[in-house]
Parts: structure tokens; sequence; C-alpha cells
């Protein structure tokens, strides 16, 4: 059992062409362009249909190209397990991009 009492709506205002709040009568809706922000109203394209199989177990769906293009690197070298550094700590524990 909640001890909030019920809020009762007494009255709506909105602001008025002169900046003063003003009491309306009826529901006023507001959006994020009076405040002036920037709205998108384009209609959006649906996500890219993924093609489903013939039947159950058997995959013959298209082949899904994937471009291997990028500028992307390694963050950590690629050493082997029991490799050290100079200093005796872990090679493949050291970040390539540290100063």
């Amino acid at each position: 059992m909640s001890e909030r009492p019920e809020i009762e709506i007494q009255r709506q205002t909105a602001f008025g062409d002169d900046g003063q709040l003003e009491v309306t009568e009826t529901s006023v809706e507001t959006s994020l362009e009076d405040f002036g922000a920037d709205v998108d109203h384009r209609d959006r394209d649906s996500r890219l249909d993924r093609p489903k199989a013939s039947e159950f177990g058997v995959d013959d769906r298209p082949e899904v190209k994937h471009s291997e293009e990028g500028d992307q690197s390694n963050l950590f070298a690629d050493t082997a397990e029991d490799q050290q550094t100079l200093a005796g700590d872990d090679a493949a524990d050291r970040c390539l991009f540290e100063e």
C-alpha cells in the first residue's frame, strides 16, 4: 500500500506569444522542435531483409560478402606465450600504441 497522495491536475498552462504562462483549456502537445532541436521526419527504411533457409537443417542462404578493408590494426602484438620484452615483462601484454 502506498502512502502517496493522488495527484490531480488542476489546470494546464502553456507559454504564450509574449513568453508568459497562460492557462489553457485543451491539452498542449510539445515537440523538441519547440525548443530548437533538429528533428528528422524522414521515413526510415527497415533493416535489411535477411534471407531464411528453405528448410530446417539446410543452409542454402546466399553467401554474404564482407569487406576486408579498414583502418583497424592490432592493439597488442601477436607473440608467443613465453615471449618476453627486454625488461622481462610478458610481451603479449605490451600495447603497441604506448609511448
